[in-house]
């Protein structure tokens, strides 16, 4: 790694360390300078890998893409989450929320809970298709999972990843949007989401998208620390399909375990749903 780019990640990951951690005008001039020399070109794969790591597992992993942009250096490193910047889209206040601030406050939510590396970057990564969208449709961004997809294997090839993190991030680039939309799901659309997220199998994978999910949540303006009843809805879910096995034909037990989510799921169950 050329001297440059050395000053260049050690200031940005300075800038994770702290809430109050910030840059005085010469060490942004450094970095700046680094990033017009082409510091972060240079870093192979594996490199850029290990510095994304440091950065999502530090304490406020914010700071260091608010440090990369402030240099333009996010654009060299993740264009995919520097495109997301000015990008409106909608939520449940009167205006649409920056798409780009949105993924940053998400990924602090999911630092403050101490989430592993593969629920960070599937956090910071999950919207990067909406950078995408044409301006005609904002601030809707239909086919974003799609086109998030290709951004990501486009990412993978330039970073070094471990397979993990990849899988998790594609599967929350896929699911995110239909896990908050399980409460206006019938349980049919719910079996169907587990059984292609493969929760039998992988039912600490599941555990992880949920995760995800709960820091997404949490990162919209007046949510805080509000329970997000996704998740016990979707954990009550998964376990009334995990109890049915029979009969062995795949659809008719699919269509069993909607029964039994349904059973689940009913509003006298709980008292809500």
């Amino acid at each position: 790694m050329a001297a440059t780019g050395q000053h260049l990640i050690r200031l940005a990951l300075g800038a994770a360390q702290s809430q109050a951690a910030g840059l005085d005008a010469a060490d942004q001039a450094l970095m700046v300078s680094a990033v017009q020399m082409n510091a972060i070109e240079r870093l192979t794969p594996t490199q850029r890998a290990r510095v994304l790591e440091r950065a999502l597992m530090a304490p406020y992993p914010e700071g260091f893409f608010r440090a990369l942009r402030d240099c333009a250096g996010l654009k060299r490193l993740l264009p995919e989450l520097d495109a997301l910047f000015g990008v409106p889209h909608l939520c449940d206040q009167p205006e649409p929320m920056d798409t780009g601030e949105h993924q940053l406050r998400a990924l602090a939510q999911a630092a403050r809970r101490g989430t592993p590396l593969a629920v960070r970057f599937a956090v910071l990564v999950h919207r990067i298709g909406m950078g995408g969208t044409p301006r005609l449709c904002w601030p809707s961004h239909p086919g974003h999972e799609v086109r998030g997809a290709v951004l990501l294997a486009a990412l993978a090839a330039r970073i070094a990843l471990p397979a993990d993190v990849l899988d998790l991030a594609a599967l929350a680039i896929a699911e995110c949007d239909h896990v908050h939309r399980a409460s206006d799901l019938r349980a049919g659309p719910i079996a169907v989401l587990l059984d292609r997220v493969q929760a039998e199998a992988r039912p600490e994978r599941f555990e992880r998208l949920l995760q995800a999910c709960i820091c997404d949540y949490a990162a919209y303006a007046g949510h805080g620390e509000a329970d997000y009843a996704k998740a016990p809805r979707m954990r009550r879910a998964l376990q009334a399909y995990l109890a049915v096995r029979e009969p062995a034909q795949p659809h008719a037990r699919l269509q069993a375990r909607a029964l039994a989510i349904a059973r689940a799921l009913a509003p006298d169950r709980e008292g809500r749903r």
